[in-house]
């Protein structure tokens, strides 16, 4: 159990933003801040002491300017809290999260990940520190509680020249194109970039050009235009070298779709009260699309009794 403060309420003048917090931008904060005047805190924010988190970011001090506590967990809502007139803030102070650096750093990307609050720039940059705390890829995907698949695919992203970081930022160049041209020679990845991005707007002509990827991506003659599908074409070549990596590929590219579903309930509700049978149809389409893909793998394997 973490250390609770007392005084579990704190003026807002005495919290600081986590400096070294791995998302850059607070982002759109009016329903945040809508739902503070309206309804008030509902979670506290987790936080450890200025001397806690000082003890392992040394020079910090500046950044932190007077604030008593560092916001480990909330800084968007201490941004919202600010931006709705509010004085004081419900918090748990949990001084056990700044052990170390890499529990610091770790504690602050699974927050907002779990809010889906990190690009996936932000999030590829905070697991690169990781890996360099703790030294090796598995071990930062167990603390995370990710696939390896997912620490090496969001490390891919970070071998992109600069300029095409800042397109997948804007969102112009897609994750799943970024993450293969990551992993091409810097000599190759513009072009790549242009036609992945070309592509996707100018439909077929855009397809039918070639684009040069490395032969570990297991794409088929051709180029992308008639790359296969391994989960629903029989006999379709997979990558023979890591096989394993490359059906990671395909979960990650399946999380990364459910993350995107983020607010999906709050559409259904609102579409059934224009048009309730409308609505279920298009759930009853999502079912059937969904049942297509997972029909051919096989149920997932029972726990090991021991």
């Amino acid at each position: 159990m973490g250390e609770v403060e007392e005084e579990r309420t704190v003026l807002l003048e005495r919290l600081g933003r986590n400096p070294l917090n791995p998302r850059n931008h607070a982002g759109d904060l009016a329903e945040t801040v809508q739902s503070l005047r309206s309804t008030g805190q509902v979670q506290p924010l987790t936080v450890v002491r200025r001397e806690a988190f000082l003890a392992v970011h040394a020079g910090q001090e500046a950044a932190l300017g007077g604030a008593v506590y560092v916001v480990l967990d909330g800084n968007r809502r201490l941004a919202a809290a600010r931006e709705a007139g509010l004085s004081a803030l419900r918090v748990d102070v949990r001084d056990d999260l700044a052990a170390s650096r890499a529990a610091l750093l770790e504690a602050a990307l699974v927050a907002n990940m779990h809010r889906l609050d990190l690009h996936v720039m932000e999030q590829a940059r905070a697991v690169r520190e990781l890996v360099r705390e703790h030294g090796h890829q598995r071990l930062v995907a167990q603390q995370l509680g990710k696939t390896a698949a997912w620490v090496s695919q969001r490390l891919k992203l970070l071998d992109l020249a600069p300029d095409l970081q800042e397109l997948v930022e804007r969102g112009e160049l897609k994750v799943k194109d970024a993450r293969r041209i990551g992993a091409m020679a810097p000599g190759l990845q513009h072009a790549a970039a242009e036609q992945a991005m070309s592509g996707g707007r100018n439909g077929s002509q855009g397809r039918s050009r070639s684009v040069a990827r490395p032969a570990a991506y297991g794409s088929a003659p051709g180029g992308p235009a008639h790359a296969v599908n391994p989960v629903n074409t029989p006999g379709a070549a997979v990558d023979a070298e890591d096989p394993v990596g490359r059906f990671g590929e395909y979960v990650e590219s399946a999380v990364d779709f459910a993350n995107s579903m983020h607010g999906i309930a709050s559409a259904y509700r609102a579409a059934a009260a224009a048009d309730q049978g409308a609505a279920d149809a298009l759930v009853a389409r999502l079912f059937e699309r969904l049942e297509r893909v997972t029909r051919h793998l096989p149920p997932p394997a029972p726990p090991s009794a021991g």
